[in-house]
């Protein structure tokens, strides 16, 4: 049966049963007969009224009957021409006469009706029943209207379509009479624009108000260039509406229709409480934040993960975010528990001016396809002060001088500080468990004042700063997971990994820095700054733990190429512990470690170090099992090549056949794991000092050792 486009409201002309009785001569091609019985009657209406509002379903022929405008597609605009055939073509009926169809139910005027849909008109709006029946405002028992504004009262499933230039949905349920009161306002073909005011405005829901986009529709929501609607807060403040869709409470969207939302005054779609986004083609433009979710930001169904007992299919969801002057996605609640941002699956895409995603708590992402881009994205290059000065924007100031003044990571969780914004008090955490991500950044392309944690997931990074940049401890793969478990190659950056503790567990990281590659780092890094002031700075806060850094290496693949310069492959201002894995550090020093009586504890894993002063990443290097198989294979740069390995041989030059690609998104300096090397070279050379190995000059431990 074809269901193409249908408007699932009814919009009934008004006429009297007696006028529709009679049977009307049918044309050629049948136009209007929807019930195939070769006349055109009430019967054929009534069909068409209950196909469009989802009850019934139509053979080929009889949505070709339907479709009266010949436009193929069968909405209410062929139910308004059948209905005007039949009127016209109704010959005049004595009053004795009763009609052979059964009328419309005609409605007490005192009483009140529940309006099931409503269609905007432009300037004027229509109401109908959950029978087609129209509806007039004053007999309206769970809808007001205004002109254009349409205000829901009570809770319940509404219909919305049409059009209207300066029109306005509200929901406003009483919370005495409808304590849990939710409302489902479906989408369909609706199109409303308003100069002064929010076009979709939540006021009052008791539970939560769900917009859902219907099959095949296009919904266009859109603002002005300012507002002059307000509200007035819990605490008797005044507050400023500044959304083209602004909810005060619990706000969710799904559906399998496209959303499209213009917020030309400042944000695009805005839920002071929670708001999920659980599927559908939703697509934002804002002058200042995209989305906003005060409490909390979720995209894409819990319950749809496969470890909810879902399919794990997220195909359906498809959000595309670009501002103009602020961040892509925020949530900036302070109260503990609230304040983050989970994405659970579905196509994400961030175009934004200052950061891509902004959680002031919470990050967490389980999977889905994630694409940000901001500001200049990491071609950025104006040099700017480097200043300290609280307006500062974003921190950044203590490696690259070449800054924004704004602050534009591409995922930042912020963290609780205390009352002066300078102390880090807690939380600003980052969990990343899977999924595709792409970042092209001017700022940190990931960014936490708490913890950071990448257990999963395939990473293709550009940054004009740092690549992963923690306030606290960053950890990358779990400790019993492969190479293939995470999978990060960051083709430009300043520095590559950064925390006051690193520990790397698994996966294989691919770096090409400008500076370090790996820096375990204490003391004041002014970097995390909270930015809670939209997307133009914020207070100078943030700054990294006061302890030493250590690093510590424990497994998986890491490959550093640090530019030619007084650039570390790894560096750590305390300890750096080699537990296992594989390490191929391309830096002035390869390994280097603090100079307060810190030292490289070897306690295993396998080392090439170079001291190539290059990024020519034209030469392969692998290391070999005990067979003389390969165990990881890649490509890093020419000349001084060292090894310290324990459990493995390392070599230089030669093919691998046979082996698994990883890392596919380097393309050129993909990974190979597994294998046979033909015609390689083995390393026979001790591990390159290259000016300090194991300790900074005039300090620290030497070589390997220092246990």
């Amino acid at each position: 049966m074809k269901k193409v486009n249908r408007f699932q409201t009814a919009a009934i002309l008004a006429c009297s049963a007696m006028c529709l009785a009679f049977p009307v001569a049918v044309s050629a091609d049948f136009a209007g007969d929807v019930n195939l019985d070769e006349q055109v009657t009430l019967t054929d209406a009534v069909l068409l009224q209950k196909y469009l509002l989802g009850k019934e379903t139509l053979s080929e022929e009889a949505y070709q009957n339907a479709d009266l405008h010949a436009d193929q597609v069968v909405n209410v605009f062929d139910l308004l021409a059948l209905k005007k055939q039949i009127i016209s073509s109704t010959p005049d009926v004595p009053p004795e006469v009763e009609p052979t169809e059964p009328g419309p139910e005609i409605v007490d005027p005192s009483g009140k009706v529940s309006v099931s849909s409503v269609v905007y008109e432009t300037d004027s709006v229509a109401l109908y029943d959950a029978e087609g029946n129209e509806v007039s405002p004053s007999s309206a028992a769970n809808v007001s209207v205004s002109g254009t504004v349409v205000t829901v009262t009570a809770g319940g499933e509404y219909t919305f379509s049409g059009n209207a230039e300066n029109g306005q949905l509200k929901v406003c349920t009483d919370d005495e009479t409808e304590p849990d009161a939710a409302v489902t306002l479906n989408f369909n073909d609706l199109s409303l624009t308003n100069e002064n005011s929010a076009p979709v405005y939540v006021e009052n829901v008791g539970d939560e108000v769900t917009i859902s986009l219907q099959k095949g529709t296009v919904n266009t929501i859109s603002d002005g260039t300012t507002h002059t609607d307000t509200y007035t807060n819990s605490d008797g403040e005044t507050k400023n509406i500044n959304g083209a869709i602004f909810s005060r409470d619990d706000l969710k969207i799904k559906g399998k229709g496209t959303l499209v939302v213009n917020g030309n005054a400042e944000d695009g779609i805005v839920s002071k409480n929670d708001l999920k986004l659980w599927n559908g083609t939703i697509e934002v433009t804002a002058q200042d934040d995209g989305i906003r979710g005060e409490n909390s930001v979720r995209i894409g169904d819990p319950d749809d993960l496969v470890e909810n007992g879902g399919d794990g299919d997220f195909s359906n969801l498809n959000l595309t975010v670009k501002t103009n002057a602020g961040d892509g996605i925020k949530s900036t609640e302070t109260e503990e528990g609230k304040g983050y941002i989970t994405i659970n699956g579905g196509t994400i895409n961030v175009n934004s001016y200052a950061d891509g995603i902004q959680a002031e708590q919470e990050f967490t992402m389980n999977g889905g396809e994630l694409t940000i881009f901001t500001y200049e994205g990491s071609d950025y290059g104006n040099s700017s002060s480097g200043n300290n000065t609280p307006w500062g924007g974003g921190g950044m100031q203590e490696g690259n001088a070449n800054k924004t003044d704004i602050s534009a990571k591409g995922i930042k969780a912020v963290g609780l500080y205390d009352e002066a914004g300078t102390t880090w008090q807690s939380a600003g955490n980052i969990t990343i468990n899977g999924g595709n991500l792409t970042i092209n950044s001017s700022d940190d392309s990931i960014h936490c004042g708490g913890a950071m944690q990448i257990l999963g997931g395939n990473f293709t990074i550009a940054t004009a700063d740092d690549g992963f940049h923690s306030d606290h401890e960053l950890t990358i793969g779990n400790e019993t997971a492969a190479f293939d478990s995470v999978q990060i190659y960051i083709s430009h950056c300043f520095e590559g990994v950064e925390g006051v503790t690193i520990n790397q567990n698994a996966g294989t990281v691919y770096i090409i820095s400008e500076d370090d590659g790996y820096n375990a780092a204490g003391g004041s890094d002014n970097s995390g700054n909270g930015n809670n002031f939209g997307g133009f700075g914020g207070w100078n806060q943030g700054e990294m733990s006061t302890s030493t850094g250590t690093m510590n290496l424990n497994g998986g693949l890491v490959v550093v190429n640090s530019a030619n310069g007084d650039h570390d492959a790894f560096d750590s201002n305390g300890d750096v512990n080699l537990n296992g894995g594989y390490y191929c550090a391309n830096g002035q020093d390869p390994m280097d470690c603090g100079d307060n009586g810190n030292t490289i504890n070897y306690n295993g894993g396998n080392v090439i170090t170079l001291t190539a002063g290059n990024t020519n990443l034209n030469t392969r290097y692998s290391f070999l099992d005990e067979q003389n198989q390969v165990i990881v294979s890649f490509l890093s740069g020419s000349g001084n090549a060292g090894q310290n390995c324990t459990t493995c041989t390392a070599f230089t030059g030669g093919t691998v056949s046979d082996g698994e690609t990883i890392l596919e998104q380097a393309e050129t300096f993909a990974v190979t794991i597994g294998g046979t090397l033909a015609d390689g070279t083995q390393i026979t050379a001790g591990a390159s000092s290259g000016g300090g190995f194991g300790g900074n000059p005039g300090g620290g431990a030497g070589g390997f050792g220092g246990r």
